[in-house]
């Protein structure tokens, strides 16, 4: 009997979170555990039966919930300035208090970094490695500049290394078979995520609820419940009627998502304007592609939307934006994300730069922002 949407995401949270309250009682988890970065090769610790949590992941959780300010003062307390990721803040403040609305995160066993979305996350996880004082794994992805042959060995060295400290670390060895099936699953899911894009911007339907539905596909892509669930939803979206057009601008949202706000985006600014398309939520469709699970990893992960050269993202950015039917584009200028902001260069459509934080809601410059926005939407008028 298929399962309903809300019952699918329901098990997937409470798989993913069934340890932060035990651990805030003090009691321990059954299998080593893992703090990841969102870019991680996930597959390889979901093989060796490893827990793995995204901190990132918890920070947007805990501002969505409205409990971040708090944590965010008392992690300046500490001498974190909030100038830093409010991602970092945000835990660092969790930690000091051993508070957040889920609990908090289990104790890592082992710190796993990648340089292949944001360059300050090594720089965190070093933090986080004396806190807690346990190993911290940094895997250098060199991007597409680097000679592809080279930097697959390159990768894949360092990903069989990662592997022989996650061996010792669990005690377990690592099934290949079993592997190249976690890679099919996480291939599968962003498949049937493609499809669910696809079809909320062929009905005309609006796509800020993906900034939600995504988080699956970042904290879950390799499992099959993950699967099963983006498929329900992908029939659920196909029953849906399609909406009319509208004489709205259509705009397309590029950056992270505003996590405190209800919309996870300035709707209150945009008057006749309608998102159409974001960036954000094409990040984890990656492209496991290769004759074996390394070349696979490597494919996938190198090759982040994030570790790719300017003119490569300029060329995807404008495609997408091309495919949502967006006329402008309302750039998130992000306090904490500043790498991300730099992808919006020679889009050839006009923007509106807003300056706000994905986290830290006090971070608002409203009146610049809805000024910002005002002069676009008249200079597309008048064109």
């Amino acid at each position: 009997m298929e399962q309903s949407i809300a019952a699918l995401q329901a098990g997937l949270l409470r798989d993913y979170y069934k340890w932060f309250s035990k651990y805030a009682k003090g009691k321990k988890p059954d299998k080593k555990v893992a703090w990841v970065t969102s870019f991680a090769p996930v597959e390889i610790l979901e093989a060796l039966d490893i827990y793995y949590y995204y901190p990132e992941s918890y920070a947007a959780v805990i501002a969505a919930s409205g409990k971040e300010q708090p944590l965010l003062e008392e992690s300046e307390n500490e001498g974190l300035s909030r100038d830093c990721c409010s991602y970092s803040c945000c835990i660092e403040g969790c930690l000091v208090t051993e508070k957040g609305p889920r609990g908090v995160p289990p104790t890592p066993d082992i710190l796993i970094a990648t340089n292949n979305q944001c360059n300050t996350l090594p720089n965190w996880w070093n933090i986080l490695a004396k806190r807690f004082n346990v190993p911290l794994v940094v895997i250098d992805y060199p991007g597409e500049t680097c000679d592809k042959e080279t930097a697959c060995t390159y990768v894949a060295k360092q990903h069989k290394e990662l592997i022989g400290v996650l061996e010792d670390l669990s005690g377990n060895k690592l099934d290949m078979d079993i592997l190249l099936k976690l890679i099919d699953n996480s291939v599968r899911c962003t498949e049937v995520w493609k499809e669910i894009i696809k079809v909320r911007m062929e009905k005309n339907l609006p796509i800020t609820t993906l900034f939600d539905d995504i988080s699956f596909l970042i904290t879950s892509r390799c499992k099959p419940e993950t699967e099963e669930l983006y498929r329900v939803l992908l029939e659920d979206l196909k029953s849906e009627e399609s909406q009319p057009e509208d004489n709205k601008i259509k705009a397309f949202w590029t950056g992270y998502p505003l996590w405190y706000h209800p919309n996870r985006y300035f709707d209150e600014a945009l008057d006749n304007i309608r998102i159409t398309g974001s960036n954000y939520i094409t990040w984890w469709i990656l492209e496991y592609s290769g004759d074996n699970a390394f070349e696979k990893l490597f494919n996938a992960y190198n090759y982040t939307f994030l570790n790719l050269s300017q003119k490569t993202r300029n060329s995807r950015l404008k495609s997408l934006i091309e495919e949502s039917g967006a006329v402008c584009t309302i750039t998130l200028h992000n306090k904490s994300c500043k790498c991300d902001y730099i992808s919006a260069r020679n889009i050839e459509v006009p923007q509106a730069e807003i300056e706000m934080d994905m986290v830290d809601r006090e971070f608002l410059r409203i009146d610049g922002a809805e000024l910002r926005i005002d002069i676009l939407r008249e200079n597309l008028c008048i064109k």
